[in-house]
């Protein structure tokens, strides 16, 4: 890829840190513009007069009191070459741990002054992470061969800093794709530099188990081995030919994953493994097929696996004795406190016709198949928690019911998360609209295939963990965040990082840092600082996306709609139209957030000078008779989908073809059924309602709509029904209007009826699951 960014800055940057380099007098007349260029961004930074300056031989001195002293030497004589560590007398750098001092666990004190450069810890983290913060001030250099630091200067000052959240993590599906150890290792790399202290490793999922089970082995010799469809679609691969031979997969050794987890755990990362169950678990019935409720042998398969409705049988007693015999392993290999269980899209099909799984639910006087899971996910519990363990589960294991001492890691938006803080449980947020790294960062016209989805940069840095709708005293529960990176369309190593990086960035920043200390356009000038040091690691990493973003505010008191343009790229300028035409470099610059009150297109694009460099973007926007007007459901929007509240379908403002851009409202196999409130009787003679069918993500348009009329809200009248004439086959993701055209009539209630089809046709994927309906505006002219 290209890096036009990396010269200019590495010769910025070729003597240390962006602007701080200066003499002590610059200094004293400087210190407002002094940057220190530290990612994630302290707490704390008092700039004072001078600079150290590395000598010849500049010397290091640890306390023997720091318990993970040998490593932390190793670890800064490989940066610094030069580096002569004592073990008495004075040295220039000296790293200790003072429990007086009052610093918060792992947080630390980086004292820079001409004299020499002090951290200050009150544990091992604090210091590791103080080390990661002096890493940043080193030439980029030092991450290759190192340099002679001879000369370098680092600006004096003070810095006191610490973590905002205690759960700062990755995630890494390794069963859709498999990665080698060395790039298990790299990740945790990337994981350590920016301050993050787990990994949570995602070692088990239909299409491939991936841990060594010695009491099992065949574990690892089928389940860990699907056919070879890498050349194929993942959602359309071809069926697997009799005795064709499984020949793509691997597995980690017990010897690989202890390896891994001491390598982790000197970085000061837990590694968290998740086991999948009792959904997600396909690939162990490729050798076991007895636990499952059908009792036949499936192949490990190669590509999507939907509708996914292969279970563990939950009333199977040898289906927990497997599982403990996992679990006794597991818990010898990571010493972290928790072990994931999954427990997420589990389908409850088979559950409903298998004999045993019935007789279970009579036999433990559960209501249905949802407290027969919480059954299964409780009885874990228990045991796991008899090895000393926790359980994390995916959201859904509120399901029925949640176990006594599990923690939810809310995927699903928020809503699983804030009830479980609302009940007093931790939770883990990793909403798929902040922080789920497998969507497109970018333009999907230029960006590496992906699952879908848009998760640009700045979302990620704009996302806040901790959920409005929570008190005070509920906010103790979020014990952080982290980004999920499945696998489905991520084969290599190279793409992994692409994906993750500078996201992984953004996101370190939301852990750490105090949510008052964020600031977007700063953000944006340290990252320019951190590529070259990507560039150095030999990590690959995206250079942002060139589309402008377009954020419309809601309707204010004087009916306008406020507008801000913003791009990852704060160097270019961003160039627009109001009348739909394509923006030129002579287009109006963008300066300050736009103000309509009338239907308009605004298009913009990114220049630099007279290149335009990206796509146009466009947002449409319609005033009509009905904006802002009051509404009622018959069936509420899913929580995910909202597009602003209950009048989201009344805000004039129009969605784009992706439709997690906050604008649409989705229906989940229910209908549209809204009544407008127009506040006063007003003539109508049109009723527009726009949908977007994207049936790879199970959306499609409606049947047909309906539109009422009535002047009290009570007694209707059907005045007109459009039928959709969209090809519920067709796979272009398409917006359409429905328009229904009429008389001229006095009326103040709207009823409109959008009929869902109910479930996704017998030829698609999701044959038989719920299908979904979009739409982004209800317009009355």
């Amino acid at each position: 890829m290209v890096r036009f960014l990396t010269f200019s800055i590495g010769l910025i940057l070729s003597l240390g840190i962006q602007s701080c380099v200066s003499t002590p007098k610059q200094t004293e007349l400087n210190k407002e513009s002094v940057n220190m260029n530290i990612t994630p961004k302290p707490q704390s930074v008092e700039i004072r007069p001078g600079t150290f300056v590395f000598k010849s031989e500049t010397s290091l001195k640890i306390s023997p009191v720091v318990s993970n002293r040998n490593f932390f030497e190793n670890y800064l004589t490989a940066l610094i070459p030069d580096l002569q560590v004592l073990e008495q007398g004075k040295a220039e750098i000296t790293i200790n741990l003072n429990s007086d001092m009052n610093i918060p666990d792992e947080g630390y004190q980086l004292e820079i002054d001409p004299k020499g450069i002090q951290i200050t810890a009150s544990d091992d983290p604090g210091v590791f992470y103080a080390i990661q913060s002096l890493r940043q001030l080193l030439p980029v250099a030092v991450e290759g061969d190192g340099p002679n630091l001879e000369g370098h200067q680092i600006q004096a000052a003070l810095i006191n800093d610490y973590p905002r959240f205690e759960w700062r993590g990755m995630h890494l599906d390794v069963s859709r794709h498999f990665f080698p150890v060395e790039f298990v290792k790299q990740y945790i790399d990337m994981i350590a530099l920016h301050k993050m202290n787990t990994f949570h490793w995602h070692l088990t999922d239909d299409n491939g188990w991936r841990l060594e089970i010695k009491k099992h082995p065949k574990l690892t010799e089928i389940c860990a081995w699907r056919v070879d469809r890498e050349n194929e679609d993942w959602r359309r691969w071809s069926p697997i030919r009799e005795d064709e031979p499984s020949n793509y997969g691997g597995f980690y050794t017990q010897a690989e994953v202890r390896d891994i987890v001491a390598y982790a755990a000197d970085r000061q990362i837990k590694v968290i493994p998740e086991i999948e169950m009792p959904g997600h678990v396909s690939e162990i019935f490729a050798a076991y097929p007895e636990l499952s409720c059908q009792g036949e042998i499936i192949p490990v398969r190669p590509g999507s696996y939907w509708p996914n409705e292969d279970i563990f049988c939950a009333g199977n007693d040898s289906v927990f004795a497997f599982l403990e015999d996992i679990i006794d392993e597991v818990v010898e290999l990571f010493p972290a406190e928790y072990i994931h269980i999954g427990g997420d899209e589990a389908s409850k099909t088979h559950w409903k016709t298998c004999p045993k799984c019935q007789a279970r639910i009579i036999a433990e006087n559960l209501k249905d198949e949802h407290e027969l899971q919480s059954w299964f996910i409780q009885k874990m519990e228990r045991y796991i928690s008899t090895k000393g363990k926790r359980i994390i589960g995916w959201d859904e294991i509120l399901e029925g019911g949640l176990a006594p001492n599990a923690t939810v890691m809310s995927w699903r938006g928020e809503r699983g998360g804030i009830d479980a803080a609302k009940a007093g449980h931790n939770v883990i947020m990793t909403p798929t609209s902040h922080v789920y790294f497998d969507y497109y960062q970018g333009d999907p016209e230029t960006e590496p295939q992906a699952i879908g989805g848009y998760v640009p940069l700045k979302k990620v840095y704009l996302y806040e963990p901790i959920p409005e709708e929570l008190n005070q005293n509920e906010h103790q529960y979020v014990l952080g965040t982290q980004a999920n990176l499945w696998t489905e369309f991520i084969k290599t190593p190279d793409h992994a990082e692409y994906m993750v990086l500078p996201r992984m960035t953004a996101l370190s920043e939301v852990q750490w840092s105090d949510k008052g200390q964020r600031d977007w356009e700063d953000f944006q000038q340290r990252l320019q600082s951190l590529f070259p040091r990507f560039d150095a690691l030999g990590w690959n990493y995206s250079q942002g996306t060139f589309l402008v973003e377009i954020f419309p505010g809601r309707i204010d008191n004087e009916g306008m709609i406020e507008v801000e343009l913003t791009s990852e790229q704060p160097n270019l300028d961003i160039r627009f139209t109001r009348d739909g035409s394509v923006p030129r470099a002579s287009s109006e610059h963008y300066t300050e957030k736009l103000r309509l009150k009338e239907d308009v297109q605004v298009r913009a694009a990114l220049f630099e000078g007279n290149k335009r460099m990206g796509r146009v973007i466009q947002r449409d926007f319609a005033f009509h008779r009905a904006v802002d007007a009051g509404t009622s459901y018959k069936f509420k929007y899913h929580p995910r989908y909202q597009a602003g509240g209950d009048r989201g379908l009344v805000d004039g403002i129009l969605g784009t073809t992706n439709f997690q851009d906050g604008f649409w409202q989705g229906f989940e196999g229910n209908d549209l059924e809204l009544i407008i409130d127009l506040g006063g009787t007003q003539d109508v003679f049109r009723t527009e309602l726009n949908f977007l069918q994207s049936i790879n993500s199970w959306i499609f348009m409606p049947e047909y709509i309906e539109v009422s009329l009535s002047g009290d809200g009570e007694n209707w009248e059907l005045i007109k029904r459009v039928v959709n004439e969209v090809p519920e086959t067709n796979e272009v993701v398409t917006i359409q209007r429905l328009t229904a055209d009429f008389p001229t009539m006095q009326t103040r209630f709207i009823k409109v009826l959008a009929k869902n089809r109910g479930v996704c046709p017998g030829w698609h994927p999701g044959a038989g699951n719920k299908a979904w309906i979009f739409c982004d505006e209800v317009i009355v002219k």
